[in-house]
This record gives structure tokens, C-alpha cells and sequence, in this order.
């Protein structure tokens, strides 16, 4: 079954400009990745962990955290798995 919905919005349009921010803000990505890259080689062949660069700091911060191993846990205590198990659900946008 096929739904009509009468909107002043052109659709199409928005796909368009919505697919072309997307290919921009991946483009940027991988700008600000690079770039990032290059600073953290420098920082690492110096062995600094804070580079000052004019107005602005690079820091360098070694974060640790606990995660749960879900695999293991799934493996080996299938049923605290299960019993602690919390379903989520969302609604996903995407332009095809």
C-alpha cells in the first residue's frame, strides 16, 4: 500500500542537499584526520604528551577504561547474560 503526503517541502530536493553534506562532512573527516595524524607523529617522535603551537595546546591523554568482555560473558554465563540483557530500540534516518 502506497501513502500520498501533500507537503510544501521538496523532498528531492532535500535528499539532494542532505547526500551532498554527508559527502562533505566525510570529506572533512578525513581532512581532520590527517591533520590530526601529522600532530600526533610530531608529539610522538618528541615524546610529549602537551605541545604548544602559538594560541593553541596539543594534548595527549593515555585514557583507560573497564569494558564487559559481552562475548566471553554470552560464552561462558549465558544466563547472567540473558537475565541482564537490556533491548533498546531507535528509529535510523538514511537517504538511499
Amino acid at each position: 500500500m502506497t501513502t500520498v503526503i501533500a507537503t510544501n517541502i521538496n523532498l528531492e530536493d532535500n535528499a539532494r542537499v542532505i547526500k551532498a553534506l554527508d559527502s562533505k562532512i566525510a570529506e572533512l573527516k578525513e581532512l581532520r584526520d590527517e591533520k590530526v595524524a601529522e600532530v600526533k607523529e610530531v608529539m610522538t617522535k618528541a615524546n610529549v604528551f602537551e605541545l604548544k603551537a602559538g594560541m593553541f595546546t596539543f594534548k595527549l591523554q593515555e585514557i583507560t577504561r573497564n569494558n564487559v568482555d559481552t562475548k566471553a560473558l554470552k560464552t561462558r554465563y549465558s544466563e547472567i547474560y540473558k537475565a541482564l540483557l537490556k533491548v533498546t530500540s531507535y528509529l535510523k534516518f538514511e537517504v538511499v
